[in-house]
């Protein structure tokens, strides 16, 4: 399993009407940005709202967070398409590797200190 990639079949004309205003609200004066970017913004808000993608293989999403945190970044929200089912395969895949790399303390630290 890895997690969802950033390939988007294409919208229904009303998730595109809705992604359309999405952007019109989130962006001041979209209209007048190039088309391919607003291409690229529409599909950015359609995956992830607009937000940081972390995509891939656990080793991609880790690579991911410590860009994040080589950014100086102290932390971050994350959010999942499906929770109930990704978190646990994030929690058993990225977490690990994270701690490896000495950017997430273990849990056992983290819930005693």
């Amino acid at each position: 399993m890895s997690f969802p990639s950033t390939e988007l079949e294409a919208p229904g004309p009303y998730v595109r009407e809705a992604l359309d205003n999405t952007v019109r609200l989130q962006i001041a004066h979209a209209e007048s940005f190039p088309h391919d970017l607003l291409e690229q913004l529409r599909d950015s808000f359609a995956i992830g709202h607009g937000g940081f993608q972390l995509v891939g293989t656990p080793e991609q999403v880790a690579d991911g967070i410590t860009a994040l945190h080589e950014a100086g970044f102290g932390g971050t929200t994350l959010s999942f398409v499906d929770y109930v089912e990704e978190f646990p395969y994030f929690r058993d895949n990225v977490l690990p590797i994270l701690e490896e790399r000495g950017i997430r303390r273990p849990a056992a630290v983290a819930v005693a200190g």
